[in-house]
């Protein structure tokens, strides 16, 4: 299932950088069919980069750098007797 998921991100990040908004309806709907299975997908774009987030793996393009600028894989997790388990650390860039 993650793969598929990694899919419909990059479908969404693609849709999205070509300003393609005929798509959203459907990949929110896809989302909550998702989140309806268990899976809480985050985009961390944009947040602040913590080194002691263990979600996350970081490629750091300048030391001084504390914000997240592009996500190559987002954070996956997945319900299991109710409680959310690590399923794909997501993989960012860091500017």
């Amino acid at each position: 299932m993650e793969a598929i998921i990694n899919q419909l991100f990059e479908i969404e990040k693609k849709a999205t950088e070509q300003n393609l908004d005929i798509f959203e309806r459907n990949l929110n709907r896809i989302q909550h069919e998702l989140e309806e299975l268990g899976y809480k997908i985050i985009n961390p774009i944009g947040n602040q980069y913590d080194e002691r987030d263990a979600s996350i793996e970081a490629n750091i393009l300048n030391p001084s750098a504390k914000k997240i600028t592009k996500v190559l894989k987002p954070v996956i997790y997945k319900m299991q007797n109710d409680n959310y388990i690590l399923l794909q650390k997501g993989i960012v860039i860091v500017e």
